[in-house]
């Protein structure tokens, strides 16, 4: 993140030397306007389309700035711009075919963060566009360091996996002196529990503003929304050990080497458009200082400490805390029901009512933010099929014909006992029972199948062991990823075949060896979060 106190060691040179120095930088001012006229050509033959996202909070002033342009001064390309966050960005260049061409997060930060589950290259196009610092919106309180500040109950901070504003608290309190990780990931422990049961994203930008104004809470945003916000009941303030700047950098993120190189070179014109004085002031117009962090913005917080850079293993330890804290659980539970989970387990009760009896427990326990489907399974449990779907993935607070999906998954486990029984179908129902999570993926919750089985696979015409584990890895998406938790009853399931499943999907795998442990395991495995 750019940005900083800049000294002062040129304080007492003479008129003379800024004479000079000020005919150079005229000079060189003139000289980019030439340069960036010099490649655009005279005339288009015909345009072509770039896409590019932007942070929903500069989006509109990047569209302004095109907006005055023609597509001979953009190198015949016009421009479609969508505000969006950085987060929901990571995850479509995951996937590679729904990738914009170019992208403009509100940090460099998440150009390495996206690199690591990118279909294709992503790519700084050059230095920041603009900078604007991260400030507490508020009545007016203040705080000595962001270690306090993430302290506040209500802190409406937002979530740090779709927004580099959100993260930046953290990576300041980890960068203030004193302030050690364990007493920054203790903070963010009820943050990340309340963002585990929203139903939805918390608002950012001017939403969040107006809510602030409503509730009297302390907000995290940036000194741009907040004076673009121009509410009187709303001010920013930095604590003074320092803050971070956003500085929204110019990607190239289209996903095809071809495409990619296209946008490469077009993102070098947009560049130097950006880089104008005719962009500059249209970008500090809207609230934003220039890329070196300087400049006055009225309403604003004046000159600010830049704190520094965090700890990277810290900092990426504490942000994967907040990961597995803040997604809520959204699960496809599959239950074998073939013939020997009719044998008799323990207190005059089968595996099949012990296992029903463990997942009806589950399903008391878990808040309304955990989605959850249920499936049954045996060979040929439907036709061909060793898998028959009795509840669709829904959250347990989703009404359906007047019951919740709580009642319908009570009511559903409960018929599991009359099912039809036969032998195991465990390979083709765990490669379906994937696809289908992979197919409804949540980007905000932990995406998993969680199998139950007492036995081996035993349907001859199913895919082998050797064919599901390396279809499960092939289709692994990194930025998409679906985990799958085998649950073992006694020791007649095949506890070997489990644990590979799990190992190649990033998943655990547990024996309930003695029947009566079925209960705790399978909850366990419901809050499973991650390797």
């Amino acid at each position: 993140m750019a940005g900083g106190r800049h000294s002062s060691a040129d304080s007492g040179r003479s008129f003379g030397f800024y004479a000079v120095g000020g005919m150079v930088a005229l000079a060189l001012v003139a000289t980019g306007i030439v340069v960036f006229k010099s490649v655009q050509p005279d005339t288009c033959d015909s345009v072509e389309d770039f896409t590019l996202a932007a942070d929903p909070s500069i989006a509109p002033s990047i569209s302004e700035v095109l907006a005055g342009t023609t597509p001979e001064q953009t190198d015949c390309m016009h421009v479609v711009v969508e505000a969006a966050l950085p987060g929901d960005v990571v995850g479509r260049l995951g996937k590679g075919a729904d990738a914009p061409d170019l992208w403009i997060p509100d940090s460099t930060s998440w150009i390495s963060k996206a690199a690591l589950t990118a279909a294709g290259p992503v790519a700084a196009a050059g230095g920041s566009i603009a900078t604007s610092p991260v400030v507490l919106a508020s009545g007016g309180e203040e705080f000595a360091d962001w270690l306090s500040v993430l302290q506040v109950p209500d802190l409406a901070l937002g979530n740090p996996l779709s927004t580099g504003i959100a993260s930046a608290p953290i990576q300041a309190a980890l960068a203030e002196s004193g302030s050690g990780a364990d007493a920054v990931r203790t903070a963010l422990v009820p943050h990340a529990q309340a963002e585990s049961v929203r139903a939805e994203d918390q608002p950012v930008g001017a939403k969040m503003l107006t809510e602030l104004v409503t509730t009297g809470k302390v907000g995290v945003s940036t000194e741009q929304q907040v004076t673009q916000f121009a509410n009187s009941a709303i001010s920013a303030t930095v604590p003074s050990t320092g803050t971070v700047l956003m500085d929204y950098p110019l990607v190239v993120s289209a996903s095809a080497p071809d495409r990619h190189y296209a946008a490469a070179q077009k993102a070098k014109v947009l560049a130097a458009l950006f880089e104008s004085p005719e962009s500059q002031e249209i970008l500090a117009r809207n609230g934003f200082r220039d890329p070196s962090g300087q400049g006055q913005v009225d309403g604003g917080v004046g000159a600010v400490q830049a704190l520094p850079v965090p700890d990277q293993a810290a900092l990426d330890k504490t942000l994967g805390s907040w990961a597995l804290l803040a997604k809520p659980i959204r699960t496809l539970v599959a239950i074998d029901v073939s013939s020997s989970m009719d044998f008799p387990a323990a207190g005059g009760k089968t595996r099949m009512d012990l296992t029903t009896a463990a997942a009806l427990t589950g399903n008391q326990v878990f808040p309304d933010s955990v989605a959850a489907g249920l499936w049954a399974f045996s060979q040929g449990m439907n036709g061909t099929q060793d898998y028959q779907e009795l509840v669709p993935i829904r959250r347990y607070d989703t009404m359906v014909g007047g019951l919740t999906q709580r009642s319908l998954m009570a009511e559903q486990t409960k018929t599991l006992t009359k099912l039809k029984r036969g032998a195991t179908g465990l390979y083709d129902t765990t490669l379906a029972a994937f696809r289908k999570v992979q197919e409804s993926y949540d980007p905000r919750a932990v995406n998993s199948v969680i199998i139950l089985t007492d036995g081996a696979n035993e349907d001859p015409d199913s895919i082998t062991r050797e064919q599901l584990l390396d279809v499960l890895e092939r289709e692994q998406d990194p930025a998409r990823p679906v985990i799958i938790v085998t649950i073992g009853i006694t020791d007649d399931a095949d506890a070997a075949a489990l644990a590979d499943i799990s190992r190649v999907t990033g998943g655990s795998t547990y024996i309930a060896r003695d029947p009566s442990e079925i209960s705790g395991v399978f909850v366990n495995a419901l809050a499973h979060r991650g390797a």
